[in-house]
């Protein structure tokens, strides 16, 4: 039997698969500022969501906003700069 820590890591790895393939597509679509906002916000999400599930840590929203931010001011920049 797999303990259950490893299906947890293995359910994530699946997950985080799926964000990226998104990403990929949104960077293909809409470009580069557009995909580093995603990435960072999903990834926010996700390690809350991992924190929520092993019970790991506080699950907090402003920690995957604030894990989000760094993205979202790349996203403005570039934007800007256009």
């Amino acid at each position: 039997m797999i303990p259950r820590d490893k299906l947890l890591h293995i359910a994530l790895g699946v997950l985080w698969l799926c964000a990226t393939a998104v990403n990929l597509l949104v960077y293909t679509v809409f470009g580069l500022g557009p995909a580093l906002a995603y990435g960072t916000t999903a990834f926010g999400i996700l390690y809350e969501v991992n924190q929520w599930v092993r019970k790991e840590g506080q699950p907090d929203p402003w920690d995957a906003a604030a894990t989000a931010l760094p993205g979202w001011v790349m996203f403005v920049i570039l934007e800007v700069w256009k």
